[in-house]
């Protein structure tokens, strides 16, 4: 806790004060004749008490005129508090919409695609960060930017079909998209969460630049191949290079999930690594105090006139 004052200028005036003191103090000297002997003595005042009497008036009109000057100068009580903040992490999904995906091998119930979205949905109901979703097969497409509401991201992700792309899984295109949805948002912390069940096959840019990209706009990614090791024995090896490449370029985590229960495994351990941020942020409160200080002036400078003006204004 401290003080400080809006309006600092005004204690200028605060060095008339003595100036104005010693102005109406009473010059010169003077004498009176008085009574002595013992009755006398026992209607006298003491010397002290007498000059405290004389000078009481005088130092509470001062007191108060200086409690004014003081009131206008606006004092504050300044307070500061540590708060913690939190702050939330940027999210982008991509989802691989290939042709693959509709195997059903991590559920009798749900193809590849279905368990995909479910997981995802599962993972991103108990956040509350910003999440833009991309759907990529031979191409890669923002279909949801940054938002915070989850309703939205819900029915982006449950609206992925994929007859919506060309057939394919350019995860060069999937890394780029990602890394441009959140190359601008206002987070320390950016996730790239990349789901899919093959190898890269895409033309032009390789997965390893569009990794040191993303790299280069603080964005993390962890990708997760998704898939029994049956289904994927012809392109498990490539496609597991690739993935751990660009998750270590990068600073993520590559991830298997062969059932739905394993992917939602990774998911909750996602939900560790990418736990919202906490900082300490400094607020600052200013309490003003003059309107008091000029209140508290009033009956000081009552009291002075009051005792100035009173039996014991002149001594006797």
């Amino acid at each position: 806790m401290s003080f400080a004052f809006a309006q600092p200028g005004w204690l200028i005036l605060l060095a008339t004060v003595p100036v104005w003191v010693w102005w109406v103090t009473p010059k010169g000297s003077g004498a009176m004749l008085v009574a002595s002997g013992t009755e006398a003595k026992r209607v006298s005042i003491r010397a002290w008490i007498g000059r405290a009497l004389e000078l009481a008036p005088l130092l509470l009109r001062g007191l108060g005129v200086t409690a004014i000057i003081v009131g206008l100068a606006q004092p504050q009580v300044i307070e500061t508090f540590e708060e913690p903040v939190a702050e939330g992490v940027g999210i982008a999904v991509a989802i691989d919409l290939s042709s693959s995906m509709g195997a059903r091998d991590l559920s009798r119930r749900a193809s590849r695609m279905q368990a995909a979205k479910l997981t995802i949905l599962g993972f991103l109901g108990d956040r509350t960060d910003d999440v833009g979703v991309i759907s990529f097969g031979g191409e890669a497409l923002t279909r949801m930017p940054l938002t915070h509401d989850y309703y939205v991201v819900r029915y982006a992700i449950e609206d992925l079909d994929s007859r919506l792309l060309l057939d394919g899984t350019d995860i060069a295109a999937a890394i780029t998209a990602g890394a441009g949805l959140l190359r601008d948002a206002p987070h320390s912390s950016k996730i790239l969460i990349l789901v899919t069940d093959g190898a890269h096959n895409g033309q032009g840019l390789d997965p390893a630049r569009a990794a040191r990209a993303a790299a280069a706009f603080g964005v993390r990614i962890y990708p997760i191949a998704i898939g029994t090791d049956y289904m994927l024995r012809d392109q498990i090896a490539e496609m597991e290079t690739v993935l751990t490449q660009a998750a270590f370029i990068t600073g993520g985590r590559y991830f298997r999930a062969t059932d739905v229960d394993a992917l939602e495994e990774v998911y909750e351990e996602i939900d560790r690594l990418a736990a919202p941020s906490q900082e300490i942020v400094e607020r600052t409160e200013a309490t003003p105090i003059g309107l008091w200080v000029l209140l508290a002036s009033l009956p000081v400078l009552l009291l002075g006139a009051g005792l100035r003006g009173s039996r014991w204004g002149v001594l006797p």
